[in-house]
């Protein structure tokens, strides 16, 4: 219904995924493809790898915890910072382990009540960062060096940065053109961004000073989140969404794949609690 947050785990070969309203993970092993599910007590917003392959740090619509997947013992760690009605959205580790998210409206229309935080790997606390105020926080990602954090609000139509981790010189980073709102994203290894639009039918590939590089049509219309995986990392896998859709076609909600010879990515960045 709702695919997000593709990751890639390249110990297991495996790419994770999550169905928000379906409130399920996904997995796909690449060697056999075969699929994988596991069912939760919550929707899934974001989660992030850890140093342990068998456990994630998950993101539920109310708390953060550790998720085993070979017991589905769920341990949590903190709630929800998110004022009431809201829920946790998207999320990926900084390149020095911590877990920055995104809390939002859990309502219709979205009020903009969403903020950015950060749960710190070394000591199990949250933070919420001196952002401003998002209805849809997305595109949450970090350059290669971990100096500048990408993140929006899907409803603005732009994606921002800023330096990092002090949060200072915030920025539009680009603007999206189209019909399509700026959804998720991730950075390769040469320091581009790329970005799933939602309702766009594409992702955009932007060179560190947010011009537009590359379009990869897409046959989803709303594409949400892409990642370059495998082995080279040069699969790239983008997750889209059929929920909204009176018609949806077989590509809304799938899973969608391509190959290139071209672009490649980087290992996803693991939280680095020393306690699992």
């Amino acid at each position: 219904m709702l695919g997000e947050c593709p990751l890639w785990c390249e110990a297991t070969r495996r790419l994770y995924w999550t169905d928000i309203e379906g409130s399920e993970l996904l997995a796909l092993e690449e060697d056999n493809n075969i699929a994988m599910r596991w069912a939760l007590p919550e929707r899934l917003g974001s989660f992030a790898l850890t140093k342990k392959t068998d456990v994630l740090l998950m993101g539920l619509a109310s708390k953060l915890g550790f998720y085993d997947l070979r017991t589905d013992i769920f341990t949590p760690v903190a709630a929800s910072p998110g004022r009431t009605g809201t829920r946790i959205g998207d999320g990926r580790c900084d390149r020095s382990g911590n877990f920055v998210f995104g809390t939002m409206d859990d309502s219709y229309p979205v009020k903009t009540i969403g903020k950015f935080h950060r749960l710190n790997a070394a000591t199990l606390t949250i933070e919420t960062l001196p952002l401003p105020e998002v209805a849809i926080p997305n595109s949450i990602c970090f350059s290669p060096d971990g100096s500048t954090m990408y993140y929006c609000d899907s409803m603005q139509g732009r994606i921002f940065c800023c330096d990092y981790p002090s949060l200072k010189n915030q920025r539009v980073f680009t603007e999206t053109e189209g019909k399509g709102s700026p959804d998720g994203s991730c950075v390769d290894a040469m320091g581009y961004l790329w970005n799933a639009e939602w309702g766009g039918n594409r992702i955009v590939r932007y060179t560190p000073h947010g011009v537009t590089d590359y379009i990869l049509p897409s046959p989803g219309i709303q594409s949400t989140c892409p990642t370059l995986a495998g082995e080279a990392f040069t699969t790239l896998y983008c997750t889209t969404a059929s929920v909204g859709l009176s018609s949806p076609s077989k590509h809304d909600g799938a899973l969608l794949k391509a190959e290139s010879a071209v672009f490649a990515g980087l290992p996803e960045s693991r939280f680095a609690a020393h306690t699992i």
